[in-house]
């Protein structure tokens, strides 16, 4: 995933084809998904101090 910064947040987003855009809030940390993507896809990034993983959910 490739990350862009701003004052507001981060933008991290899918460069592969899949189309996953998610934002990181500069203040609060709060993660808002923009686009899903595709949703069996695994993906990971970071900048700086942020660091986005795969993660399993039951």
């Amino acid at each position: 995933m490739e990350c862009t910064a701003s004052p507001a947040g981060l933008l991290f987003e899918c460069l592969d084809g899949c189309g996953r855009r998610v934002v990181v809030d500069g203040v609060s940390g709060e993660l808002t998904i923009v686009d899903h993507g595709d949703r069996t896809a695994l993906h990971q990034g970071s900048n700086g101090g942020v660091k986005l993983t795969a993660t399993n959910v039951d």
